[in-house]
């Protein structure tokens, strides 16, 4: 077969197998999803009435624009309509972005270690690229001016980034924009902005206007906790979405997820809430880890970096004697970040479920659990890139 050679640089995503085919493998009783930065909560009440409702028109077509959700969200953000664009969650934008700015001839810039598809987005188009390390995860935004050269077309920055969950402040990115030539594009990725508790915060929405290089990326995967639904949108100057538009498929948002999507902005109580209850456990569970002699990032995200190279065990082993013990996470081997796990942060129960596992694995109770190789049922081959 005559296949384009960039797939030789390219390796498929790998899905993890049913949760029963896991815990059946392990003999666990429970298994705490800690890995891919879901919310444990499923969508609003309200959310799931309205998709009981629209279930018997499924034979139709959604809407290729996605007209209502589009007056709502510029309405709440106070955008206009011609500066949105919707997509199958905001990682078909990434790929959208990827072929509208991307090529052989045109450089990328974005953080290591960040989020995976910044680098696979730039292979796919054989696009020259410059991972610009993070001291202590922390992002270098000098470092990341440095390495824009005259090719540069786009340059990605997740905030609060993952895998780290640090946060840049508004005053420092504003600042980060006002540098960064007119002709290249800068992507926000704000995928975990809805967990921000920072004070000085911004709606960064209303940067388009004076940064008409700017895209802004949010998704209604995490706090919304519709990522099973995948509906993400861009915000970003008008010739720039209709760029996007140019290339994306028709109807690439399905009807139930403009409709759940639409019914959980209208709800922003019960964001205000998971965000509060997201928070308290984040600093719960960091405060707590801290006290064990284990140290963690500052994160605004829904999840916490965690140091386990100072275990009774080698840190490469760590996911794996948390999965066996009933507990997925993510480990930092696969993201550049050797020596850590990343955990996603959510109900009490999860995070006493985890800090007794890693009690245990302080004192050197980490006793192997048998298991059927042959299965190949690892931690290393169970967590999803999210």
């Amino acid at each position: 077969m005559r296949f384009n050679s960039v797939l030789e640089k390219l390796t498929p995503y790998r899905a993890s197998p049913p949760l029963a085919e896991i815990r059946r493998h392990y003999g666990l009783e429970r298994l705490f999803i800690m890995s891919a930065n879901e919310v444990p909560w499923g969508p609003f009440p309200e959310v799931i009435e309205k998709l009981k409702a629209a279930l018997d028109t499924l034979n139709r077509y959604p809407d290729g624009s996605c007209g209502e959700l589009r007056a709502e969200i510029a309405s709440r953000v106070g955008v206009p309509k011609q500066c949105l664009t919707f997509g199958n969650g905001s990682c078909e934008i990434l790929m959208l972005l990827g072929q509208a700015f991307l090529g052989p001839r045109s450089h990328v810039v974005f953080p290591q270690p960040s989020f995976v598809m910044y680098r696979s987005i730039a292979l796919a188009r054989e696009a020259p690229f410059t991972a610009v390390p993070m001291p202590d995860f922390r992002y270098d935004l000098g470092a990341m001016l440095d390495a824009i050269q005259e090719n540069t077309s786009m340059v990605i920055l997740c905030n609060p980034n993952n895998p780290t969950g640090t946060y840049v402040e508004p005053q420092e990115l504003r600042g980060f924009l006002d540098q960064v030539a007119p002709d290249v594009a800068v992507v926000l990725d704000e995928a975990y902005g809805e967990f921000v508790t920072s004070p000085l915060h911004e709606d960064s929405a209303s940067w388009i206007d004076k940064y008409h290089n700017l895209v802004v990326l949010r998704t209604f995967s995490k706090i919304y906790g519709l990522a099973g639904l995948r509906v993400g949108y861009a915000l970003a100057a008008p010739e720039i979405v209709e760029a996007l538009d140019k290339i994306r498929q028709p109807f690439n948002v399905d009807s139930l997820a403009q409709i759940a999507a639409l019914e959980s902005l209208r709800h922003p109580e019960r964001v205000r809430e998971r965000r509060e209850k997201v928070a308290a456990e984040r600093e719960r569970v960091s405060q707590r880890l801290n006290e064990m002699g284990i140290r963690t990032i500052p994160s605004q995200a829904n999840f916490l970096l965690v140091d386990v190279d100072n275990l009774s065990i080698p840190g490469p082993e760590v996911p794996q004697a948390l999965l066996e013990r009933g507990i997925l996470t993510r480990s930092g081997y696969a993201m550049g970040c050797p020596g850590w796990i990343r955990v996603t942060i959510g109900q009490v129960e999860e995070g006493d479920a985890f800090l007794a596992a890693m009690a245990e694995l302080i004192r050197g109770e980490a006793q192997v659990v048998p298991r059927r190789a042959t299965w190949g049922l690892t931690a290393d081959t169970l967590s999803p890139e999210s």
